[in-house]
């Protein structure tokens, strides 16, 4: 892992190909669509840097117009030891329906193999399209993400 400052890295909580959206709390109002209301998110995704799969979650917590603030974390399937990254997220959404969304934050990632660990923070870059069933219960994202550290 690189240092703080030393190198700028593609990760992906890297790149979250998909993800599924499972309504946490109902809306009052079923036409808002994927605004108004936080969700817990489920995801799946592959870390360039790490050249591992991995799992995670993310709550979405809509705090105003279109801007959203995004706890989240990750597990990667390292070949050895353990690989996590935790973050803490805002982005803003736009377009006619508000399906696609930019958004930076911070990134705390650590690794641990055989007894000794590592942790760095990172920035996180990132952009997407977010899409949802009709019943508005279950959607997809599509999430390219970088962290630079």
């Amino acid at each position: 892992m690189s240092r703080i400052g030393t190198s700028v890295v593609p990760t992906a909580a890297a790149l979250l190909l998909a993800s599924l959206i499972v309504t946490a709390l109902p809306t009052s109002a079923p036409a808002q669509g994927l605004q108004g209301r936080t969700r817990i998110v489920l995801r799946g995704g592959y870390d360039t840097t790490r050249d591992a799969g991995g799992v995670g979650g993310a709550v979405r917590i809509p705090v105003g117009g279109a801007f959203e603030v995004i706890p989240s974390g990750d597990y990667y399937f390292v070949n050895r030891g353990d690989a996590w990254q935790a973050n803490l997220d805002g982005a803003i959404r736009f377009g006619g329906r508000q399906l696609f969304y930019v958004g930076t934050g911070v990134a705390v990632l650590g690794r641990s193999v055989n007894g000794f660990s590592n942790t760095d923070v990172g920035w996180n870059l990132f952009a997407g399209l977010a899409v949802e069933t009709p019943g508005g219960r279950f959607g997809l994202l599509v999430e390219p993400r970088y962290t630079l550290r």
